[in-house]
């Protein structure tokens, strides 16, 4: 009987021995690995001296470059809100508060109130931008219309074929 209570506290002796191991090897695992994570990778290239990285030369952008192409940036207009077609929003040019504006009149009258006839100018043109507007979407559509490329029917038989969505189909009981 003396044995067996000799032999229990050397048992917990070396499992708590083993624990406090096993706790310091995985401690240093961990750091370890923490370490490495913030190492920089070799500058030695995988492939040896053949995949070394080579400068390439920049590709030539030229004024009439597709938007996103190699080396194009996305191309701009002078007003970021118009599109090619001419058909956009109504962007207000930046002007000072001091001196004329660019209608030829000043935006502010000498008693801090805006000025009517400014204010009838830039109407006037907003409104004279929008008949352009509608003038210029007029033509796009009649020039889209006489290619045959305005109508959805249009685009799918031009892509798909003849689809037999037409009278003469349904009749002939196919």
């Amino acid at each position: 009987v003396t044995m067996q209570k000799s032999f229990i506290p050397s048992l917990c002796r070396s499992q708590n021995n083993l624990g406090r191991s096993m706790m310091r090897s995985l401690l240093l695992a961990t750091c370890l690995a923490a370490a490495s994570a913030f190492v920089p990778p070799s500058a030695v290239p995988v492939g040896g001296a053949q995949s070394a990285v080579t400068m390439q030369q920049r590709p030539k952008v030229t004024q009439k470059a597709k938007p996103l192409s190699p080396g194009s940036n996305y191309p701009s207009t002078k007003n970021i809100q118009k599109q090619a077609s001419g058909f956009g929003s109504f962007l207000q040019r930046f002007q000072k508060t001091e001196g004329k504006s660019k209608y030829g009149m000043p935006i502010f009258l000498p008693n801090g109130n805006i000025n009517p006839k400014y204010l009838a100018a830039e109407r006037a043109e907003m409104a004279a931008n929008q008949k352009l507007n509608m003038k210029a979407e007029a033509a796009k559509t009649k020039k889209m219309k006489a290619k045959g490329t305005f109508f959805l029917d249009d685009y799918i038989r031009k892509k798909v074929g003849n689809v037999g969505s037409n009278k003469e189909y349904y009749q002939s009981g196919r």
